[in-house]
């Protein structure tokens, strides 16, 4: 088995595009063709579904296209890790975050880093939902991640470093706009939007809001969109994370909730919990763990 055939393949997973990847690759399409044809022969199963305009991964492709992926991303570390013990590293961070945590604050940690690193690193940045990001980091794609800590994976360390304020967010010509705090009690007449079920946020609400009888639609998946709806009606309320995209809003009014704590909802530097990472990349961990972000609303 060829590695550069297993690149070839995550590669072609990932664009699901024959054309774009072979360009992508700097490679001939029959030759991408005959790398993706020796590991279906190898492996005995088809990888791909095609047709004449798509191309899909097949279900066996798709778990495969994970084990793929790890597996090439232990071969990159234990490249990273030889060239350390020569002193011939080439320090790169594949670094993932939310979209909440973006902002000249974030922007201002990765610049002071890089400026006391002594490996003078390139850090790539990939945006996403917390759950995507912890899927890219389990299987390799990522280094580290800023995210919401996820049930269910032990194999990550969780290293909290941010937090976020729970907020009634309204429309600037609705009743409540001018209240400095609201209470969870004076909201039981109010239509409220939330985050969807399979949002981190969503089951911290669900606790939170226990007893008080409120009727909320959880169906939104982040604060951008909840905001968009309260910025476009002025009898919407929802609850979210206040972050500082909210800004953008001009019409929306953010109103701290009483009963939630300043630090209602928190995110996290995230990395794998193996044995020993990339000097550069523990440096960032341990960096990004102890750097003082601002809290917010405080």
């Amino acid at each position: 088995m060829r590695v550069e055939d297993l690149r070839y393949f995550e590669h072609l997973a990932e664009v699901l595009n024959y054309t774009r990847a072979s360009k992508d690759l700097e490679i001939s399409q029959p030759t991408l063709s005959l790398a993706i044809k020796r590991l279906e022969e190898e492996w005995g199963v088809q990888l791909f579904s095609r047709n004449r305009s798509t191309v899909e991964l097949t279900d066996i492709g798709r778990d495969i296209s994970d084990c793929v992926t790890g597996a090439l991303r232990s071969l990159d570390r234990a490249r990273v890790l030889a060239e350390e013990s020569l002193g011939t590293e080439n320090a790169t961070i594949n670094l993932g975050t939310i979209y909440a945590m973006q902002g000249k604050f974030w922007s201002q940690a990765l610049f002071e880093f890089r400026e006391k690193s002594p490996f003078d690193p390139h850090i790539t940045v990939t945006q996403a939902y917390s759950r995507e990001l912890l899927r890219r980091l389990r299987t390799g794609q990522l280094d580290v991640a800023f995210a919401s800590r996820i049930e269910d994976t032990p194999d990550l360390r969780y290293n909290l470093c941010w937090s976020q304020p729970l907020v009634l967010g309204v429309n600037k010509k609705h009743p409540l706009a001018k209240k400095k705090e609201v209470s969870l009690a004076e909201l039981k007449r109010q239509e409220i939007l939330s985050y969807d079920p399979a949002s981190p946020v969503y089951q911290e609400i669900v606790d939170l809001i226990e007893g008080y009888d409120l009727n909320v639609q959880f169906s939104y998946d982040d604060e951008i969109t909840l905001s968009s709806l309260v910025a476009g009606n002025e009898s919407k309320t929802a609850l979210f994370c206040y972050s500082l995209m909210i800004n953008a809003f001009d019409d929306v009014v953010c109103i701290p909730v009483r009963e939630a704590p300043i630090d209602f909802h928190k995110t996290y530097v995230v990395s794998r919990d193996e044995g020993r990472q990339p000097k550069v990349v523990q440096e960032f961990i341990d960096f990004m763990s102890a750097h003082r972000f601002p809290r917010l609303l405080s």
